[in-house]
């Protein structure tokens, strides 16, 4: 089974780009529940543009701990 932090189809609304309170990013698949304490920051988009917005929000993303997708 694959990831499923790994792209889908290359135009598919597949991932989320989220932040917490502390400010941190983290990319996160559009099928599961967005975790306690974190938002996403706008709708689903593709893989490639999540990571396009994940470059220009944080220099590293963040995991959201005890989470699982």
């Amino acid at each position: 089974m694959p990831s499923p932090f790994e792209p889908r189809g290359e135009d598919e609304p597949s991932h989320l780009v989220l932040v917490n309170a502390a400010g941190e990013h983290s990319l996160w698949p559009a099928f599961a529940a967005v975790p306690a304490g974190w938002d996403a920051t706008g709708p689903a988009a593709a893989h490639r543009d999540c990571l396009a917005r994940l470059a220009q929000a944080a220099p590293r993303p963040a995991t959201p701990s005890g989470a699982t997708p």
